[in-house]
């Protein structure tokens, strides 16, 4: 009997040693964050530019206000464009903080990401979070990522050869 005791005191210490809290990973590169009631929401997007036409990964990380994890939190997330409901997924329970939505914009614009979440541990409400999405055009993601280095480039090379005409003027 002294000897199960003795037993089952070591494995219930060797539990609260190796047993630690939970907490969801803070997402890296978080390009959205809000915080109501006690639930941190945040928001990545994969690519972190958004093109239409090319598949999209959003990320989303879901807290308690300490930073726990929440397990089985149901969640109901709708896209909308100009007032239209373009995607509503079926609802998920995320089981361990962490949730991945793959979308693909079929055109450029701005979009709004609503994600309900219903609140069954506190209130019971439902709580709505809201994020803004810019989706580029495919033209739009040259103009502004790649140009602006062909335009400073450019930029150089006209004022060299200003330089280099003036210089052979004077002389």
């Amino acid at each position: 009997m002294l000897k199960s005791l003795i037993c089952a005191a070591a494995l219930a210490a060797t539990f609260m040693l190796i047993a630690q809290p939970a907490f969801a990973d803070p997402l890296k590169n978080a390009m959205y964050h809000q915080r109501i009631g006690n639930y941190d929401f945040q928001v990545a997007t994969e690519p972190s530019k958004l093109v239409a036409g090319q598949p999209a990964k959003i990320v989303m990380r879901i807290s308690g206000v300490n930073g726990d994890d929440l397990v089985d939190v149901p969640l109901k997330l709708r896209l909308v464009r100009d007032s239209a409901e373009i995607a509503s997924p079926q609802p998920v329970i995320i089981q361990y903080g962490h949730y991945a939505y793959d979308h693909t914009f079929d055109s450029p614009g701005k979009y709004v990401l609503y994600a309900d979440l219903t609140d069954n541990a506190y209130s019971g409400q439902t709580l709505t979070f809201t994020f803004l999405l810019n989706v580029a055009g495919q033209n739009d993601y040259y103009l502004y990522t790649v140009m602006p280095g062909v335009g400073a480039a450019g930029a150089a090379a006209a004022g060299a050869i200003v330089v280099i005409r003036k210089r052979k003027a004077r002389t």
